[in-house]
């Protein structure tokens, strides 16, 4: 409802049942249409309709045994259904029936709030029931440019240490959606500054630097995945390994999100090392090699000295993909035996190449041949 009353392009329609959603679905869906996807346990069912989805949902009223947890629901009416939602601009309805079709159903003044830009919950225990609506509703706040109702950010602020009580996997969610949105860069910022980083873990935080750095990433990278790790490591950018590895813990964070988050704990404390400009091409690879590509084009971004910045763009560029013309079995043909020395070599021979000593396949061998002669 609130999509269609801000006028925004949709895939997806949310319906609520007062009764047995899935059994809707079913009939709904018709013999020679595609079957429903039935969840029982949670009374839902979604039917796909090509690029389209509609998602049935029976109407439910929930409690909260203690802050934090989920609800316990049972079968509800429509009020019930919407009284239990985050905002007011989420607990309006459409109603579909006979007697009152196309009726809008508002009955705690979203419409006026949706069209005054104001995000209001609907009771004043809302965020101590489920403190991610604190993270939600930055999301809205900057995906449609509304601000939290006065009262609303009072709640917040007495509340805020209610996220304390979120399940790590819960909250690592919502900044992975936080991470989906058109610019997670205004998001983090926002919670930033109401102090939620800081409550999820102390050593998290997103200034103007980090934000300037990601809007200039989203512009680079084509695919979602790449953009969350890089969002992953701009919040790692400047702590210690071992804040690093509380706020994986904190969160659950799986391997695909630690690594590069643990790689740039670890570039953001070398920068004065990387800065040297008497660094040769292969002194920058020996030092950038192994670390993720997300780490080191957040070390890109995030580097105060230019240097630092100008070997890190060298080695993303051009260094990491040099390599020697001689692989391993080219060395054993040349009568190199296989072992400790060929690796050697191997990486004398990439050196070489890195630092223009070698311009062809001659040139290498003639290396190798001396290298092992040296070493016999």
């Amino acid at each position: 409802m609130r999509d269609l009353l801000l006028g925004r392009m949709s895939y997806d329609l949310d319906v609520v049942v007062e009764g047995d959603a899935p059994a809707v679905a079913r009939a709904a869906a018709g013999e020679d249409e595609t079957p429903p996807v039935i969840h029982t346990a949670f009374g839902t069912a979604t039917i796909g309709l090509g690029i389209y989805h509609i998602d049935l949902a029976t109407a439910r009223s929930e409690s909260y045994e203690r802050p934090g947890a989920l609800p316990t629901v049972r079968p509800g009416t429509i009020q019930d259904d919407l009284v239990r939602r985050d905002f007011t601009v989420n607990a309006m309805a459409l109603t579909l029936d006979d007697l009152r079709r196309g009726q809008l159903l508002d009955l705690h003044g979203g419409r006026s709030d949706l069209e005054h830009g104001l995000l209001r919950v609907l009771h004043e225990s809302s965020f101590t029931d489920d403190a991610t609506r604190i993270l939600r509703g930055v999301r809205y706040e900057q995906r449609f440019g509304f601000v939290f109702e006065r009262k609303t950010l009072d709640l917040l602020n007495r509340d805020i240490r209610s996220l304390e009580c979120i399940s790590a996997d819960r909250v690592r969610h919502e900044f992975e959606r936080t991470f989906a949105e058109d610019e997670p860069e205004q998001a983090l910022s926002r919670l930033d500054t109401l102090g939620v980083l800081a409550t999820i873990h102390p050593s998290l935080h997103f200034g103007a630097d980090k934000a300037e750095a990601l809007m200039r990433a989203r512009r680079g990278l084509p695919s979602a995945p790449q953009l969350e790790t890089i969002c992953w490591c701009l919040l790692g950018w400047g702590m210690t390994a071992g804040e690093a590895e509380d706020l994986a813990t904190r969160l659950n964070m799986p391997r695909r999100a630690f690594d590069p988050l643990a790689d740039v704990v670890s570039l953001s404390a070398m920068e004065m090392q990387i800065d040297s400009p008497d660094r040769s091409p292969s002194e920058v690879f020996d030092l950038l090699h192994g670390y993720s590509q997300a780490s080191l084009l957040t070390a890109e971004l995030l580097f105060m000295r230019p240097m630092a910045r100008e070997n890190v763009y060298r080695y993303l560029r051009r260094l990491r993909s040099v390599r020697p013309t001689l692989i391993g079995s080219d060395l054993r043909s040349l009568g190199i035996p296989e072992g400790p020395i060929l690796g050697r070599i191997l990486s004398a021979l990439r050196a070489a190449r890195l630092n223009g000593e070698v311009a062809s396949r001659s040139d290498e061998e003639s290396l190798a041949l001396r290298l092992f002669k040296e070493s016999s």
